[in-house]
């Protein structure tokens, strides 16, 4: 059973807390999930009015924003992931509604 992990999770092994054992069904798992939720590469440019430059200084001033009030990383990767599948879902958005 521990042929499969990797040196950080046998590490973990005495740990019970860390499950270190069920790391690799996890991890492809979350692999799996990954693709699965991918969004498309040119999602962007099928966007009417809103560019991909747009978009760039709405990402900066959000990571200014998460600098200034000290929030966590997470935030910001899920704020951005919230952005992106919102403009790929809608291509009609208008430059005024960003």
């Amino acid at each position: 059973m521990t042929r499969n992990l990797e040196v950080c999770d046998l590490l973990d092994m005495r740990n019970v807390q860390s499950v270190a054992e069920h790391a690799p069904k996890i991890t492809s798992f979350l692999l799996e999930e990954e693709t699965r939720f991918m969004l498309p590469r040119n999602f962007m440019q099928e966007q009417k009015e809103v560019t991909e430059k747009m978009r760039a200084y709405l990402v900066d001033w959000l990571a200014e924003l998460h600098f200034r009030f000290k929030l966590w990383s997470e935030t910001l990767y899920v704020t951005v992931g919230i952005i992106d599948r919102f403009l790929a879902l809608d291509n009609s958005l208008k430059k005024s509604e960003l």
